[in-house]
């Protein structure tokens, strides 16, 4: 009897043994398989990006961000109506009266403030114009002053030009023809040019110096150009002997057998020393002629004459 018990539990321990090796080989096996499903999940789940990330965690900031301010206008809230609760239960009418007045006083203090400081930017302003009015002011003065200045000059010049500007001379009125051979001259600024061609001269040839002038013939032999050799000529100086060089050309020549013919170009200067030579060959007892010529670029032209007109 004894032997029947011992078998029976000696099988049912082997069959509880059985049981837990089963029950432990499942949990393996469902570990392993729950391993392996894992591993397959996790192998297609994707990377997250750095841009989801990043955007992740700003969201979550801003949550957090959001959330404390909420906390933060909560708290302000119960304390304006912890202040309210406490002014209304400490505070009497006239007290309010004179919170109310206090604050009309504060604005009304910053609104004097606005315009002061509205007031001072619009003197700021006009002291600015002020001083870029007067440096307008200064410039026009400066300017005013170089304009006179100018305007002296203009009226100097006009005076100078109104001294020194050519005058009208008249030349001596001629009384009839002379007799004899005529000494030729032109007469420009303060020299007299010898011009004297005689027989000398080709009237169908080319330029050629004839005293002191160059003579080119012109238009068939019909008229010539005269122009008057720069340095050369008698000078013809003011004051008393301006004559004399000149009149040193007339030696040889006789009063009775000769006469002078003047050509003058027409500026005062010119005829101021015409002037001159004129009373030294009246002093000489020598007729002349004057004949005023028009340059143009320095020459004049002149026309073959059978006999001149002398004072």
């Amino acid at each position: 009897m004894a032997r029947r018990r011992s078998d029976l539990g000696a099988g049912s321990l082997d069959l509880l043994l059985d049981t837990v090796c089963n029950v432990f080989g499942g949990i393996v096996l469902m570990a392993i398989l729950v391993v392996l499903q894992t591993q397959t999940s996790a192998e297609r789940i994707p990377d997250p990006d750095a841009k989801d990330v990043e955007r992740a965690l700003e969201g979550r900031r801003l949550r957090f961000e959001c959330e404390r301010l909420e906390e933060r206008a909560a708290d302000l809230a119960r304390h304006r109506d912890e202040v309210s609760r406490t002014f209304r239960a400490t505070t009497s009418p006239t007290g309010e009266r004179l919170a109310d007045a206090q604050g009309e006083f504060r604005k009304a203090i910053d609104e004097a403030q606005r315009r002061v400081k509205a007031a001072e930017a619009e003197a700021a302003s006009g002291r600015k114009g002020q001083a870029q009015h007067e440096d307008l002011l200064r410039t026009a003065a400066q300017s005013l002053k170089e304009k006179q200045t100018e305007v002296a000059g203009l009226e100097e010049q006009a005076r100078e030009s109104q001294e020194s500007r050519p005058h009208q001379v008249r030349l001596p009125h001629r009384r009839g023809l002379s007799a004899g051979t005529a000494r030729y001259y032109v007469v420009r600024a303060r020299r007299a040019y010898v011009l004297d061609p005689g027989g000398r001269f080709n009237w169908y040839g080319s330029a050629q110096r004839v005293g002191h002038c160059t003579m080119t013939p012109l238009a068939f032999s019909r008229a010539a150009k005269v122009t008057p050799i720069d340095g050369t000529g008698y000078v013809v100086p003011d004051g008393a002997g301006g004559a004399s060089a000149f009149m040193s050309s007339l030696r040889g020549f006789a009063a009775d057998g000769h006469y002078v013919v003047f050509f003058v170009y027409a500026d005062s200067e010119s005829f101021a020393a015409f002037q001159t030579l004129k009373d030294a060959v009246v002093g000489s007892r020598y007729r002349y002629m004057a004949d005023p010529v028009i340059p143009e670029g320095g020459s004049f032209t002149v026309v073959p004459s059978a006999g001149h007109e002398t004072e």
